[in-house]
């Protein structure tokens, strides 16, 4: 299974919203200033009350969102991967795929397959989301032959229709506002896969939109999972089967 990146050369997969975490890493500390403070300098049943608030939100958030960054959604991901009974021969797309966390696990374990990523790099997202890094995660993995990289945005996708057959996004899909280009992501999506094959979403909102997407555009046993276990905040999973057959082209 991959793991969070270290000196020794495994895959760096980032840290999400990296400013919010550092924001309730702050509050933590606050919390420690005001629970001194209350012990040293100024007994206060309110300095106590606010400091141990502090303290417990700030810090706690902050690792719940550093161990699903750095553990958590690597467990997901697979678990995700697991339930998808891959063939091994794959063409697969990964929307928003920053520093690879889902095209890169599905190249591991698909090795006749072909795997692409396409996205804006966007750092404030994701923390070393960066094609760079992506690249350096499939170096890590002995991958990289297998994987193109695309600048691109995922609600206008440049492949044509049926292109894959299979269509990944992780903690991405939501980070486009309004609801209407989540919604254009996803069919984009829905339009370059092949008849009969998968798209599967893990995200932390929007997940009942995505649904309701796939579901009107004729996909096949939508599904939207409880939340998970191992990301925070929670997020759930949304898969569908394309038709076994494609659309008749109107002229």
């Amino acid at each position: 299974m991959a793991d969070s990146g270290d000196i020794r050369g495994r895959p760096d997969f980032g840290l999400d919203a990296a400013a919010v975490v550092y924001g309730y890493a702050i509050l933590g500390l606050v919390g420690v200033g005001l629970l001194t403070t209350a012990a040293v300098a100024i007994p206060s049943s309110v300095l106590l009350g606010w400091g141990l608030w502090a303290l417990i939100i700030g810090l706690g958030v902050a690792g719940l969102m550093v161990y699903s960054s750095r553990i958590g959604k690597i467990r997901v991901r697979d678990r995700l991967l697991d339930t998808l009974q891959l063939r091994g021969d794959e063409d697969v797309l990964d929307l928003g795929c920053g520093s690879g966390l889902m095209v890169l696990g599905a190249a591991a374990r698909t090795p006749a397959g072909t795997f692409t990523g396409i996205d804006l790099w966007r750092a404030r997202d994701q923390a070393g989301a960066t094609r760079q890094q992506c690249l350096t995660n499939a170096e890590r993995l002995g991958v990289s032959e297998q994987v193109r990289l695309v600048d691109g945005d995922m609600t206008d996708l440049p492949f044509p229709d049926g292109s894959f057959d299979l269509v990944l996004a992780c903690l991405a899909i939501h980070n486009l506002h309004p609801t209407a280009l989540r919604i254009a992501a996803i069919a984009e999506a829905i339009r370059v896969l092949r008849p009969g094959v998968q798209l599967a979403v893990i995200d932390i909102a929007g997940t009942g939109s995505y649904l309701s997407a796939a579901t009107n555009a004729g996909m096949l046993h939508p599904r939207r999972s409880g939340y998970v276990l191992g990301i925070w905040p929670p997020a759930r999973t949304v898969t569908a089967t394309s038709p076994n057959q494609a659309p008749p082209i109107e002229v």
